[in-house]
């Protein structure tokens, strides 16, 4: 702060008097920005609180079964627990972004047993000059396997 004065000062030095006696002393500011601090935190969290509000009453505007799965949803979703993510979630659904049984971030499709590594592996072994291999039991073993 003391150095933000003294430029404040040399930027005009014909009145750097006069700016002197108008800047008020670190002690001032500091119990300013306690203040500023409280009001802004009962600003914040009432902001938040209200939004909380809000999206719940649009959570209870739904009938019981879809609510049920709306919060279900709610606590498997891996966004952070702010009211703002929860409003975005049930607009999402609401305009038929978010199927409640097919959710984005829940996988259903067939894992690491769908999954065919030969097709990579062949076309490295291609471009190796190295034959193909017609299943994965002819792939050498490194190690101790």
């Amino acid at each position: 702060m003391a150095r933000k004065q003294r430029l404040e000062r040399e930027k005009l030095p014909l009145f750097s008097e006069m700016i002197a006696e108008e800047q008020p002393d670190a002690d001032t500011v500091m119990a300013q920005r306690a203040e500023q601090a409280v009001i802004w935190e009962q600003n914040t969290r009432g902001r938040r609180a209200a939004n909380w509000r809000r999206a719940r009453s649009r959570l209870f505007a739904y009938g019981d079964n879809i609510r049920k799965i709306l919060r279900a949803l709610w606590n498997s979703a891996p966004y952070p627990g702010t009211p703002e993510y929860f409003a975005e979630m049930l607009h999402s659904y609401d305009v038929g972004r978010l199927d409640p049984e097919n959710p984005p971030w829940v996988y259903r499709g067939p894992g690491v047993k769908g999954f065919d590594p030969l097709p990579i592996i062949n076309r490295s072994r291609e471009r190796m000059g190295l034959p193909p291999l017609s299943s994965l039991a002819e792939l050498p073993r490194y190690g101790n396997g």
